[in-house]
């Protein structure tokens, strides 16, 4: 590699600069065609435009190249990966000046856009007006917003405005529901995905993307959800919404059977029920969820649960404890069968809990 140039870029940078482990690194060459990394044992991989793997490290090396804007959506960009294309030019064509900054293989740093001045100010700010070409940085701004709300970032106004003028333009529209929801579910792995989603109404994109969504939500109780798992975040963030409207958008956006699950669990009984509930309601409602049959989702769901309505975890998870103790086995020996036993079972349920004393329980 010594007549080409090899620098860090990117995120890996960005995060060091930060003081973050860095996880992932991207590595950008310049001065190199395809033909000279195949020579050298790399192997292609990109399909769109060409990324190679270290034969030895098996991280991912990219040709420097530029971007001209050709068609709608994140995809129409005609590519140029000419041998004299500088690292000015590729990191020109990046989303924000935090991203754009490089290390060459001495440590020395490369900032062209001011990005390490961004990093101090804690500024989120387009690197050039070629940002407005690409409807999928609005949700990579978003996505940012929450991956590092500890630090305390914001939106540049100049940023802001052009984020604003492609929510405006409809080209939101034109990103497929999987693209939509692998940034959303990246946000949703950070301690504060609430921020992905203020950063979209702010910009408008929220209404163009999740109309059925109730924003805000109530996040005074977020605190008990930095160490939860993604589908309990969504069912959080989406526990305002209506039941009906929720499933729709869920559906239109394909969002994953384990989030919608949980989400649809969570909204509808935000919306149908005020405790406390009556024996009658819970066991009724503890069937409805397979709360007997399925003890470790019913958990997942009664921690989201618990933290929206501020009761106690362990009170829910008692009345699942007190209605299983109800044996089938010994109603079958009183001679229940069919469908008196079901009738049974729902009535010794219901009394079992009704003798509990739980402060979830209408007495």
């Amino acid at each position: 590699m010594s007549k080409h140039s090899v620098y860090l870029v990117g995120g890996a940078v960005r995060d060091e600069l930060l003081g973050l482990d860095v996880i992932d690194r991207d590595w950008l060459v310049t001065g190199a065609t395809p033909d000279d990394l195949l020579s050298q044992g790399y192997t292609q991989v990109g399909k769109q435009f060409p990324v190679f793997l270290h034969p030895k490290t098996k991280e991912e090396y990219a040709l420097a190249r530029t971007e001209k804007k050709q068609g709608q959506g994140y995809t129409g960009f005609i590519c140029d990966f000419s041998a004299d294309i500088t690292l000015e030019e590729d990191l020109l064509r990046r989303d924000l000046t935090i991203n754009a900054i490089a290390k060459d293989e001495s440590g020395t740093i490369h900032d062209p856009y001011h990005g390490q001045q961004d990093i101090e100010n804690k500024v989120f700010r387009h690197v050039s007006n070629a940002f407005i070409e690409d409807p999928l940085r609005v949700l990579r701004v978003a996505r940012f917003a929450a991956r590092f709300a500890q630090f305390g970032f914001t939106i540049a106004p100049e940023t802001l405005h052009l984020m604003r003028k492609i929510s405006e333009s409809g080209e939101l529209l034109t990103l497929s529901p999987e693209r939509i929801w692998k940034e959303l579910e990246k946000s949703l792995q950070s301690q504060h995905p609430e921020y992905f989603f203020n950063a979209l109404q702010e910009c408008g994109a929220l209404e163009a993307l999740f109309p059925e969504l109730s924003w805000p939500v109530d996040t005074s109780k977020w605190s008990h959800f930095k160490q939860a798992t993604a589908p309990q975040k969504w069912a959080y963030l989406c526990s305002a919404s209506m039941p009906e409207p929720l499933k729709l958008m869920q559906k239109r956006a394909k969002v994953p059977n384990q989030f919608t699950h949980l989400a649809t669990l969570v909204s509808e009984f935000n919306h149908s029920y005020k405790l406390p509930l009556t024996a009658i309601e819970w066991e009724n409602w503890l069937t409805l969820v397979s709360a007997i049959k399925r003890p470790q989702p019913y958990q997942r769901l009664v921690e989201v649960l618990s933290s929206i309505t501020a009761t106690d975890c362990k009170h829910w998870q008692q009345l699942r404890e007190q209605a299983a103790l109800v044996s089938s086995g010994q109603l079958i020996k009183q001679g229940f069968s069919g469908v008196e036993l079901g009738k049974a079972m729902k009535e010794a349920r219901q009394n079992s809990l009704l003798d509990q004393t739980n402060p979830l329980i209408q007495k």
